[in-house]
């Protein structure tokens, strides 16, 4: 708070007659409105509270200055003299015989409030400053009746500040902007945020406060804003005119992009600033109704759309294109996946995401598809076949998983879309399924040449690890298709010290999960429950159920325990249990319990994604167990269709024989079934089964066929003999000690063509050194140009997301245009510097990529106005 008045004017006296020399012996004091007339004479001589001043002596000047000159400089030249000029005395009409020594004494004292602000409360800086800060001041009095916005003025000057600095300040004070923040880029962005919100206090205080026109002029300058038509400035008046700046690329009829820099960075700083995203969405929204930019889009094309990105209806009409050219064929995946890396990092995209999504989804599938049936007529042997679809058939149900998920979650009505590729979806799975009947038809018995069985499991993924002493956990989850199991293989990959690789087994068959499940246990012998012949026995011994598989891992010192169950123990829980076995068998089911019912079973895919997280929690808590190899496996796949099945996907026939035990929907158990077209016939023996029974027979339907029976769901399907149903899994997961198998982010480096900028605006290449895969992850950078802490240029988003494995499809550019800042740094090295926000924050850090340029432009104007 300030002192009382007189004390700070007994204060500021004292301070100017300690100055040294003839300009502390003689202060002229002038009263413009004869304030201080009866308290003044009382400030010095004998009765002064400051001792300082009880030497000084008084003069009022009245009527005769003569008199005063003689007084100061002849009857007491030493002396000190506060010389007070009331009103009447500093009148226009009057002459001033006294100026000379005003002048050669000055400068004058004067106690009006804002001169003892000045002096009093903000910082000390030198006279003629302190001077152009008064004029401002008189100028803008209203903002200095206030206390606390005086107080925040001072703490934010500096004693170097202009003028312009000062007014900005006042500005930013009015704003409430924190951290110093004063620069026409902080203040606009304050008011936009304002206007976003309805709210428009900010440019009204500045308005009344006297600064409208600093504030206005200053825009005009440094941005180079004009109002429409010539009309009034007004903060929606500027936001219309800089969004249509920026639909226009900054470049008008009658200018260039370097007319508008200045603006064009501080706006692409605005939209890549994700605290002011909300309200930047509200602005562009409100801009596109005005500007009319829906009408605008109408009739563009992808090409003719892309440059732009400010607009929720750019990346609408850009969706539609896309669609109308995915319904025509002539939307390639590659071309997609160039569309949504370009538009990932856009003000938009989050909004799209979902729909940007389904098309990528959808040219992959139809990429897939379209290459899925050449591979399919190269099959002439069932270890082929088998190979074939490991290695890249698998891909396709992939393909189609990933689409049905991210065309539901896109809920978008194109049909023609959907029921295209559902169609040739479909045609795949038979035509593969066709294909693979021909090779199994020729096995004498359940068994590929050169492909693992399910039965050898233990023997051959487990047993040796014991052995070598090393402790192990089998996860398996129930119908883990090899397709779903692969994405999980890349989702533990992508994981800090983990690593994941996956390879395949043959399942036993029927592909059903009681019989899965006991092939995975130790055995020797492999059977149907000669009371059910649906349940499992091995060596004997029921495998139904936890209980009954911890027993027989007992035998070999291993546990069994359900997913859930083991998800609940603590970690002291999870270390005893570990430490208590060598094998730990934990049991997943996610997939197939949804799947694996008619009201739910169009679930199942969102099942798979459920597993997939579910899965890497599990890994992830073994690990803290003290677990470092495991193996993820499944009992089964399974078939899925998301569409009602139609009469050609199902089989007319029914399975025939002495006794039929078990129908499901993709296979039968009974003694001696009668052999039939529409079937595969095993026997017991012939799928390893060792059965007292010796009439026992399994019959598959060929192909994808499904069997006529009531209850159960029918688009999900397993327990047959096709690639995606037994095709198994086995995924191996070891947890390392050290950072050598950390995933990170994708390397890149600048592609620097030449070393000197000479106009306005650079173009900067740069290559993406490796493709974005398993732990080798994608990012957005921020390309700009710096001269020393100053950015010279706008700052532009660089995504590198690209999977391409010729180098040459990985090249990225970024466009940038030089502000007017850069005018000061002509003749001089600047620096290209590469930005990348920290994760989590809303900071940035600089990264080591940079290049050097010697900035080289020809005659740059001065516009002589800058708040900075």
């Amino acid at each position: 708070m300030y002192m009382s008045e007189l004390d700070q004017i007994s204060r500021l006296l004292a301070e100017r007659f300690s100055r040294n020399g003839e300009r502390g012996r003689i202060v002229f004091w002038r009263d413009e409105k004869n304030q201080y007339a009866d308290t003044v004479e009382g400030l010095v001589g004998e009765s002064a509270s400051v001792p300082v001043l009880q030497d000084v002596r008084f003069i009022r000047i009245e009527h005769n200055p003569f008199n005063v000159r003689y007084r100061m400089f002849r009857e007491a030249p030493t002396a000190k003299f506060l010389v007070y000029v009331p009103e009447e005395e500093i009148r226009p009409t009057k002459d001033d015989w006294l100026l000379d020594l005003e002048l050669a004494y000055g400068p004058v004292f004067s106690a009006d409030k804002l001169s003892m602000i000045a002096t009093e409360v903000l910082p000390t800086t030198t006279p003629d400053t302190q001077s152009k800060w008064l004029d401002v001041m008189r100028r803008t009095t209203k903002f200095f009746d206030s206390d606390s916005r005086v107080n925040k003025l001072s703490a934010l000057l500096n004693a170097s500040d202009d003028e312009k600095i000062f007014q900005a300040k006042m500005i930013a004070v009015l704003l409430g902007l924190r951290d110093g923040k004063h620069s026409l880029q902080d203040i606009w962005r304050a008011l936009l945020e304002q206007y976003a919100d309805g709210d428009e206090s900010g440019i009204m205080a500045i308005e009344r406060m006297g600064l409208s026109e600093f504030h206005w002029t200053g825009t005009g300058l440094i941005y180079r804003y004009e109002p429409a038509s010539g009309g009034k400035a007004s903060v929606k008046d500027f936001m219309l005119w800089l969004f249509r700046l920026a639909w226009q690329g900054f470049i008008t009829e009658s200018s260039s992009t370097d007319v508008y820099a200045n603006i064009r960075r501080d706006f692409e700083s605005w939209r890549n600033d994700r605290t002011f995203e909300d309200a930047f969405k509200a602005l562009s929204d409100e801009a596109a109704d005005d500007l009319m930019i829906h009408a605008e889009v109408q009739d563009l094309d992808i090409d003719e759309l892309l440059p732009h990105g400010v607009f929720r209806a750019v990346d609408s009409a850009l969706i539609g294109r896309m669609y109308e050219r995915l319904a025509a064929h002539s939307l390639p995946a590659d071309m997609v996946r160039k569309i949504i890396a370009e538009r990932r990092s856009g003000l938009w995209f989050s909004d799209f995401r979902a729909k940007y999504e389904a098309i990528a989804a959808a040219s992959v599938l139809r990429r897939e598809l379209d290459d899925g049936p050449p591979l399919i007529d190269d099959i002439n042997s069932a270890e082929q076949g088998f190979v074939l679809y490991r290695d890249r058939l698998y891909a396709v149900d992939q393909a189609y998983r990933r689409f049905t998920i991210a065309w539901r979650s896109a809920d978008d009505d194109v049909p023609v879309i959907r029921q295209e590729l559902e169609n040739s979806y479909t045609t795949f799975q038979r035509a593969l399924g066709q294909a693979w009947q021909q090779q199994i038809d020729t096995l004498s018995s359940w068994t590929i040449d050169s492909v693992p069985s399910q039965r050898d499991f233990y023997r051959r993924e487990v047993q040796p690890r014991i052995k070598s002493g090393k402790k192990i956990a089998v996860i398996i989850s129930d119908a883990l298709r090899y397709e779903v199991a692969e994405e999980l293989s890349d989702a533990i990959s992508a994981e800090n010290r983990y690593s994941a690789g996956i390879s395949a087994q043959c399942s036993v068959l029927p592909s059903y999960t009681q019989l899965g499940m006991a092939a995975l246990l130790p055995h020797d012998t492999l059977s149907l429950s000669e009371s059910d012949h649906y349940r499992a026995v091995v060596d004997g011994h029921s495998a139904t159920g936890t209980e009954n598989r911890d027993g027989i891992l007992n035998r070999v010192d291993g546990h069994a325990i359900q997913y859930d169950d083991f998800m609940a123990l603590d970690r002291d829980g999870a270390r005893d249990l570990v430490k208590s076995c060598n094998t730990l068998y934990v049991y997943h089911n996610r997939i197939d319990a949804v799947g694996d019912s008619d009201k739910t079973e169009s679930g199942t895919f969102d099942a798979c994604s459920q597993a997939i997280d579910e899965l890497v929690k599990i890994i992830k808590k073994l690990a803290n167990a003290n677990v470092s190899n495991m193996i993820v496996t499944a009992d089964h796949g399974f078939l899925y269709q998301d569409h009602d099945v139609e009469n050609p996907e199902w089989l007319s026939e029914q399975p025939q024989g002495d006794e039929v035990w078990v129908k499901a929907r993709r296979f039968s158990v009974g003694r001696n079934l009668a052999p039939n077209r529409a079937f595969i016939t095993f026997t017991g023996e012939q799928l390893g089964l060792t059965q007292s029974d010796k009439g026992l027979t399994v019959q598959i339907p060929n192909s994808i066929l499904r069997l006529r029976k009531q209850g159960t769901g029918v688009r999900y399907v397993h327990g047959g003999a096709s690639l995606q149903e037994i095709v198994v899994p086995v995924v191996h997961v070891n947890k390392g000690r050290t950072a050598a198998g950390d995933a990170r982010p994708v390397d890149f480096r600048i592609l620097q063509k030449n070393d000197r900028i000479t106009t306005g605006q650079l173009t900067v290449e740069l290559v993406q050194d490796e493709p974005v895969e398993s732990k080798i992850l994608p990012r957005t950078v921020f390309v700009g140009l710096w001269s020393g802490n100053t950015l010279i240029s706008n700052e532009t988003p660089v995504a590198f997301d690209m999977a391409d494995k010729q180098i040459a499809n990985r090249h990225a550019f970024a466009t940038l245009v030089l502000t007017s800042d850069a005018d000061a740094c002509n003749g001089s090295n600047v620096e290209l510097r590469v930005r990348e926000q920290i994760k989590g924050t809303n900071q940035m850090k600089t990264l080591e990529q940079k290049a050097v340029y010697l900035l080289k432009r020809g005659l740059v104007a001065d516009d002589g106005f800058d708040f900075m």
